[in-house]
This record gives structure tokens, sequence and C-alpha cells, in this order.
């Protein structure tokens, strides 16, 4: 089932008495440059063979433009090595088929698409293929002859340590002439590991209220990991997890959570970090979490010393997080 983007979709709470899945710090989930996550037992069990309503298997096609369309996503396939270049130690890329099918009589404009595949409890961001393939970016407007299809083939890396673990696709179909996407879902297990539930525990947060949290802990649906620091010299590079929980059974239309990173007891503004411009914001599955990782500059004095982080949600809402810089 589509859902519009422009239907009413939740606000991003970052309140809210919640708790910590136990999932968030599973082994079994590849752990980001020694980023830690905290953790407390799962509160929300579901049938591992159930989806949410609005997710799919991959090979479900799925309508939009109220039937006109339909959209189906093939299963990853794991590439051989070498067959893609940029592929960093320790990780695989993967290819999958997104097939956009004509159900008029007519030749018609095909719905552009973009594609984000989030994997593990977390919802990580899949990387882009560095061969100039790209998932993130939005694809070309075809014409489709009456009951033909267009194919796009898609190219992401993964973790080694991925393998098995669910992978939500979101894809954002666009009709031409509309400025807002509809919204499809699709999830089955990365192949090459042990299948992993199609349907995992979200992490479900800490009890929000607190003034300060630490990094690497959730306040409400919110969490902001510890931040690692790479380079020498006098400005170096920072980076950090930011995870939202989707815990509506409606999508919502992306983290929406704007990020200052502040050094030092002065609380020097080193860096600002916005959706699309500072990471892909992509809609968020329903009962689902993503997690996007955020770099920034930040000055080489500032190593070693504190470092708050304010995140601030698309209704000003804050919250905030403290810990040591690298």
């Amino acid at each position: 089932m589509s859902v519009r983007l422009r239907h009413a979709l939740p606000t991003v709470l970052l309140a809210g008495a919640v708790l910590i899945s136990g999932c968030a710090g599973s082994d079994s989930e590849p752990k980001a440059d020694g980023q830690t996550t905290t953790s407390t037992p799962a509160v929300r069990p579901s049938p591992s063979t159930v989806l949410p309503d609005g997710i799919v298997k991959p090979g479900t096609p799925l309508p939009t433009g109220d039937g006109a369309w339909t959209v189906t996503l093939q299963g990853f396939e794991r590439l051989p090595a070498g067959a893609t270049t940029g592929v960093p130690a320790g990780s695989s890329a993967y290819t999958a088929r997104v097939t956009v099918a004509n159900q008029r009589a007519q030749i018609a404009t095909a719905p552009r698409t973009a594609v984000t595949a989030r994997y593990g409890t977390l919802g990580r961001t899949a990387a882009e293929a560095a061969d100039g393939s790209t998932a993130s970016v939005e694809d070309e407007p075809q014409q489709v002859r009456p009951n033909g299809s267009v194919d796009r083939d898609l190219k992401l890396v993964f973790p080694d340590q991925a393998q098995g673990l669910p992978v939500t696709v979101t894809v954002e179909a666009t009709e031409e002439g509309l400025a807002e996407p509809e919204l499809l879902f699709f999830e089955g297990a990365l192949p090459g590991g042990a299948a992993a539930s199609p349907d995992p525990q979200a992490p479900q947060g800490a009890p929000a209220g607190q003034s300060v949290t630490p990094l690497g802990q959730w306040n409400g649906q919110v969490r902001v990991s510890k931040v690692t620091v790479s380079g020498e010299g006098a400005s170096r590079t920072g980076s950090l997890e930011l995870s939202v929980v989707n815990r509506s059974g409606d999508p919502m239309p992306g983290l929406g959570t704007t990020l200052q990173v502040l050094t030092g007891q002065d609380l020097h503004l080193a860096a600002t970090v916005r959706p699309v411009y500072g990471y892909r914001d992509a809609a968020i599955a329903p009962y689902r979490t993503a997690t996007q990782t955020v770099s920034f500059r930040v000055p080489g004095t500032a190593v070693g010393g504190p470092v708050t982080v304010e995140a601030v949600d698309a209704g000003g809402s804050k919250v905030t997080f403290e810990g040591t810089l690298g």
C-alpha cells in the first residue's frame, strides 16, 4: 500500500516515556568506528514472519499513482569481489532492480524514483557504489509504452557484518507534474549470511525529559552517538550517528533533525548539520529506525575536550547530548 507524503504524517517527537530495545546493542548489529549503544529489554514483541502494514517483501508489486503504475523491488544480489570499484575492505557490493510498470493503455511518463536502503535494527544507511551508480539521486523521467515497464539497476555497498540482517528500502515515487512523492517500502534479508527476522525490534529510546543526555544513549526517539575524530592538523573531521525511531504505523517524512555541534566549556559553535544538506533525509518506514552518519569539521584544539550536540527537530524542540570529542 502506497502512502502519499502529503498525507498527514507524524511529527518527530523528541519526548515521551520510552525504552531502549535490547536489539540496539545486539552483537549481530555492525557498530560504526567503535560507537556503542545502550539498551534494555525490548518491549514491543512482534511475529517474526509478519511485516507491518505498508511494508512488503521484495518481489511484491506496489501500486502508485492511483493504480496507474506499479513499483517492484527485486531482492539484493551479492556481486563478485572486484566487480565494483572502491569497495572498502570488510564490505561487499550488491545489486538490486527497481521495476516501474505502466498499467494504462497509453504511453505515459514513468514516475521518478529515489531509493534509500537501511539495514539492521538501527537502520544504518547503505553506501552508494563508487563506480558512478547512485541510489539517492532521482532518476530521469522515461516514456513507457502501454503495459510496458522500465528497470533501474542499483549498486550499493554493505559491510560484511550486515549479511543476513533485514534491509528496509524506501522508494519515493514522484509522478510527472507533482512535487510530492508517494512512499513505498520493501523489506527482506540481505543475502550472504544467516537470515534474520524481517520484523526487527526498533530501539525505543530512554526516558525523555532529561536536561542533558550522554552521547551514545537515547532520549525519547532520538539518539546521537559518540563523536569520533580523524585526520591531523588544525581542522579535523568529526563524525557521529544520528538515529530516529518511527514508533507509528504511518511513515515519517524523514529524520528531520538539525544538529549543532558545540565544543569546549564556552560552547563554541563548530558546525551546524541540516537535513538534505548535511545528510540523506529519506522517509522512515512504520515501526522502523533510521540512522545516518554525519560528518563535520572540528578545530584540532578541541579534540579531547568536551563536546555538546544539540538536536533540533522540525518543530523546534531541542534535546542536548554531551560527551568528549574523540
